[in-house]
């Protein structure tokens, strides 16, 4: 379990590090960009918390599934936040791989937002056990 401990530390040290990648960004007015680091530091997060819990997931939408299965349905964590999850992972998506569509600095800032919020409580439920 240990390693499993250090592993998920490493994980939520990279969503730490992404989200403050995503405020840069929007600072810069990169929107677009902004929205991908925002998107993968709640993706890191959320490794974090499976890795830790001995779930150990690869894929994006198998990771964003376990979350809602393990945590959401289960009432582990606000289901809120695995709906900020998939919205985040959507705008990812149109970011990415959209050429047509436009980032704004509404849709990153909201993004931002969430993605601060969800660390919190991804930290908030590490610290508690998750249980």
């Amino acid at each position: 379990m240990e390693g499993s401990l250090e592993e998920s530390q490493s994980w939520l040290a990279k969503a730490h590090s992404s989200l403050r990648a995503a405020e840069k960004l929007l600072e810069e007015s990169l929107f677009a960009e902004s929205i991908s680091s925002a998107y993968y530091a709640m993706f890191y997060a959320t490794k974090a918390l499976l890795v830790r819990d001995g779930m150990d997931v690869s894929k994006h939408s198998a990771a964003i599934a376990a979350f809602g299965r393990e945590y959401a349905k289960r009432g582990r964590i606000d289901p809120r936040h695995h709906r900020m999850l998939l919205d985040a992972f959507e705008s990812r998506q149109k970011a990415d791989y959209d050429v047509y569509w436009l980032a704004s600095r509404e849709a990153a800032t909201k993004c931002q937002r969430n993605a601060r919020a969800f660390l919190v409580e991804i930290e908030r439920a590490m610290a508690e056990g998750a249980d």
